[in-house]
């Protein structure tokens, strides 16, 4: 899935829920995001909106895991390095990430998915660091990595941040992933939104629904907040390469460097 296609909104208001961003630094990131098609945490770090650091340990935060620092840092400790990545290769899920970065073999992740199966109201960070599956360091520079950011080397952050599982807190939403707006049995269900968020991108990845939907549930409301349509993504496949035989170029990501 491109990443023009990944919910970027809600995950932005998290980020503004916790602080680290205005809503209207968030609106310029996502018209950016939108002309570009570039990771909307690539964006926000370029942009000197949030650090690379901030970025992780708000990511992480959402999978059950808070990364604090420690009361004294090793002296000769190397500065955490956080740059936006050249390029951007599109969406990856989390799993993805984490075994092509050799912190998870396949078989690890698929155990670690399995358990999370077992108990939905668990998050998937949460699952593989109390699990012992990695480190809550690991799962941060993953969660970087994931929206565009090198965040640094594991060894460099052990030395700054202390890892603690957080427990969901009760009366929070959940988030469930439908095939199509009248659909009664969710794909998918998961109190954190990012994780409902890798589900239905990797869905239409590999199934192609006609359609499909996150619905945020709360004190007995539903809201969707993301939508796919195929039509929609055959409209928008179409254009561009009707853009890209006339021009020889898309001018709608002209401007994809600045």
């Amino acid at each position: 899935m491109g990443s023009n296609e990944f919910p970027w909104r809600p995950l932005g208001m998290l980020l503004v829920d916790d602080g680290l961003l205005s809503e209207a630094e968030l609106e310029r990131a996502l018209e950016q995001q939108e002309r570009t098609g570039r990771l909307l945490g690539e964006i926000l770090v370029a942009r000197d909106c949030v650090t690379g650091t901030e970025l992780a340990k708000a990511l992480a935060r959402q999978h059950g895991v808070e990364l604090r620092a420690v009361a004294v840092a090793e002296p000769n400790a190397a500065p955490v390095r956080a740059e936006p990545r050249d390029e951007s290769d599109g969406w990856r899920p989390l799993g993805q990430v984490l075994v092509d970065q050799g912190f998870l073999t396949d078989a690890a992740l698929e155990l670690a998915l399995a358990e999370q199966r077992r108990d939905p109201d668990r998050r998937l960070g949460e699952v593989l660091v109390e699990g012992g599956y990695l480190s809550g360091t690991a799962l941060a520079v993953a969660l970087a990595e994931q929206h565009g950011v090198e965040l640094g080397t594991g060894e460099t952050l052990e030395t700054e941040l202390e890892t603690a599982i957080t427990p969901i807190e009760p009366g929070l939403p959940s988030y469930q992933v439908l095939a199509h707006e009248q659909a009664t049995s969710p794909l998918y269900v998961s109190p954190n939104f990012l994780e409902a968020a890798d589900f239905a991108c990797d869905y239409v990845d590999r199934k192609q629904p006609a359609a499909l939907e996150i619905q945020r549930l709360h004190t007995g409301a539903r809201e969707t907040v993301w939508t796919y349509s195929q039509e929609r993504a055959d409209e928008v496949s179409a254009t561009s390469k009707s853009l890209i035989e006339t021009y020889g170029f898309d001018p709608a990501r002209w401007n994809a460097k600045l």
